[in-house]
């Protein structure tokens, strides 16, 4: 019989939190600097896209 490693009870192994550690709504946060990296991105390809259709 497989061992289910997500019955465990008492201290959680490691890498797993408790319901109450958790933090939901840690990916509901806004973090600026992601969306500047991924807009200064952005510009860059279309800016690459741009430069490429007026040299052809």
């Amino acid at each position: 019989m497989a061992d289910d490693d997500d019955d465990w009870v008492g201290t959680p192994p490691e890498g797993h939190h408790t319901r109450d550690q958790a933090d939901p709504a840690h990916w509901t946060r806004n973090f600026p600097a992601q969306t500047v990296v991924y807009g200064l991105i952005g510009v860059g390809i279309i800016a690459v896209v741009v430069i490429a259709l007026l040299a052809s």
